[in-house]
């Protein structure tokens, strides 16, 4: 007789936490000027929010706030959808695009070049966006072994 093995834990748990992330960032992305508000709030209570020219209008902190919320989410929801596989590789490209976009930006502010300013902008813009998501969750899933297939 063999052994029982364990129940699957199940789906509608892990179903439920992606819907809600979903959500979340649907609704990060819809209601920005909502967010960038009470961030500022919480940054800068009682008082408006410093604006660095040419980075941000919302005060550095509030940025920061918002862009790594805005990737921790996304983390989140690939770790979930992969099962905890590529989280650390997730982590990692996150970290390469915020490090690459502030270099970016700091070449543009301090070699007055507005080209690499506006290629940071866009590359945040990229990165706080559901296209990491929209891209990486299908290249996991076709880079996943078959293990059908010889070799494998």
């Amino acid at each position: 007789m063999a052994p029982a093995s364990p129940s699957p834990r199940p789906a509608w748990g892990r179903r439920l936490l992606v819907a809600a992330l979903i959500v979340l960032l649907l609704g990060l992305g819809l209601f920005e000027d909502e967010v960038f508000a009470t961030l500022g709030r919480l940054w800068h209570p009682g008082r408006a929010p410093v604006a660095v020219p040419g980075l941000t209008i919302h005060g550095l902190p509030v940025a920061v706030s918002y862009r790594l919320l805005y990737a921790a989410l996304n983390v989140a929801l690939l770790h979930l959808l992969l099962r905890g596989r590529a989280t650390k590789a997730a982590v990692a490209g996150y970290a390469v695009g915020y490090a690459a976009s502030a270099g970016l930006l700091l070449l543009g502010q301090r070699a007055g070049l507005p080209v690499a300013t506006a290629t940071a902008h866009r590359l945040l813009d990229v990165l706080s966006s559901p296209l990491p998501i929209m891209f990486a969750y299908p290249l996991a899933i076709l880079a996943r072994p078959n293990p059908a297939q010889p070799g494998a």
